[in-house]
């Protein structure tokens, strides 16, 4: 090191650039809390989907062959003579299969959902996201509204179907797995489906089950 540099003074931070990075400190802080308080504080309702031409008629004809009915049939509520029909049964009508967009256009249709639920579709797992408002009487955060989200892993293994409490979170904030019964990480099928009722039933009762990303596809056995 030469004499030169040894004794050349250490560079002082001016004021300007001081007080440049204050700012940017307040302008960054006041950004997070902005998204913060946007996101879970005050969350905005969701958009509901709205399908194009041709989606809203797939979606019609996957729902007229889940109920076994057609566009020329007078609707449920409506008068009209109904057809006797011959009783059969078609291995392509226990598949049922849906995309993320036909699923969340059917939440639209509620209105105390349609703004209220989004579902997400991704390898083996479906995503929620909740707007919910909390009772009144709350200490804090009484009548507030809050985003709540949550998640399952859903697949077909071996023999039976597979369905796992990913987590839930609040306001960002993951639920201990205490407060959650202690099931998160668990396959409830697994869990309860040696005893009689609902998971048992729903165990027997599915053939495949698949969540990829933006579609569910359930197979259900004979």
């Amino acid at each position: 090191m030469s004499e030169s540099t040894a004794s050349r003074p250490p560079r002082r931070i001016g004021c300007l650039a001081v007080s440049g990075l204050i700012l940017l400190a307040i302008v960054v802080s006041a950004a997070a809390t902005l998204f913060v308080a946007r996101t879970w504080l005050y969350p905005q309702p969701f958009e509901p989907v709205q399908l194009s031409a041709a989606e809203a008629v797939t979606l019609e004809h996957k729902l007229d062959s889940l109920t076994g009915s057609d566009a020329s049939d007078p609707a449920p509520d409506q008068p009209g003579e109904l057809r006797p029909e011959i009783y059969r049964e078609r291995a392509e009508d226990r598949v049922i299969h849906f995309t993320q967009r036909e699923l969340n256009a059917l939440i639209a249709r509620n209105p105390d959902l349609a703004e209220r639920l989004a579902l997400h579709l991704s390898q083996d797992l479906l995503s929620a996201t909740m707007l919910v408002t909390l009772p009144p009487d709350l200490p804090v955060f009484a009548g507030q509204t809050v985003r709540v989200a949550a998640g399952l892993r859903l697949r077909f293994d071996g023999q039976r179907p597979v369905v796992i409490i990913e987590g839930v979170s609040i306001m960002g904030v993951p639920l201990p797995a205490a407060w959650l019964g202690g099931l998160k990480g668990l396959d409830l099928v697994s869990l309860y489906g040696p005893d009689a009722g609902f998971w048992r039933a729903f165990g027997e009762g599915v053939r495949d089950l698949r969540v990829e990303q933006g579609r569910l596809r359930v197979e259900l056995a004979e």
